[in-house]
């Protein structure tokens, strides 16, 4: 069982997302694990961590990101990269997308996978005050945030966190 260990506001630089877009038809089983997978059987993740990134622009920056891009009337966008400044190149067989500075919600999601990635942290971060919200086109934007070693280092139960981060007022 999942549960939501922390809440907080962070403040997020403009930065561009370097990484591969997917869409609906991309999805196995629901999911895009299928995507996360091919990516780390493929060590995607290096040539990224490679180029030209320069210092991290804010806390936890450095993490592999899950991106959702949602907008009424446009097909759903998955990315799976890293955030980098504006001006970092992009590796020959990636994209990127850039994403404005704002302030984020950020909801840290306690358990074992896959429920962490099924808990909903919405009615939690209404009660703390934070309303997702779109950017001046219209788009919602959130993503997952999968930090060292709060991800990636299980704690003797087995459990990680998730940071669940979300564009807001």
């Amino acid at each position: 069982m999942a549960e939501i260990k922390r809440v907080y506001r962070q403040t997020m630089p403009a930065v561009k997302l370097v990484g591969r877009c997917y869409r609906e038809e991309d999805k196995e089983n629901g999911v895009f694990a299928n995507k996360w997978g091919e990516w780390f059987q493929n060590d995607r993740f290096a040539p990224l961590q490679l180029s030209d990134a320069g210092e991290e622009p804010f806390e936890d920056c450095d993490a592999c990101i899950g991106l959702c891009r949602c907008k009424e009337g446009e097909p759903f966008q998955y990315w799976i990269g890293v955030f980098m400044p504006l001006d970092a190149s992009v590796p020959d067989g990636y994209d990127s997308i850039v994403l404005d500075a704002g302030d984020i919600a950020v909801c840290w999601v306690y358990g074992k996978e896959p429920d962490i990635y099924t808990h909903c942290c919405m009615s939690r971060l209404e009660e703390e005050g934070f309303a997702w919200k779109a950017d001046k086109d219209g788009v919602m934007w959130c993503f997952e945030r999968y930090s060292c070693p709060r991800f990636t280092t299980p704690d003797e139960e087995g459990n990680v966190i998730l940071d669940m981060c979300f564009y807001v007022k």
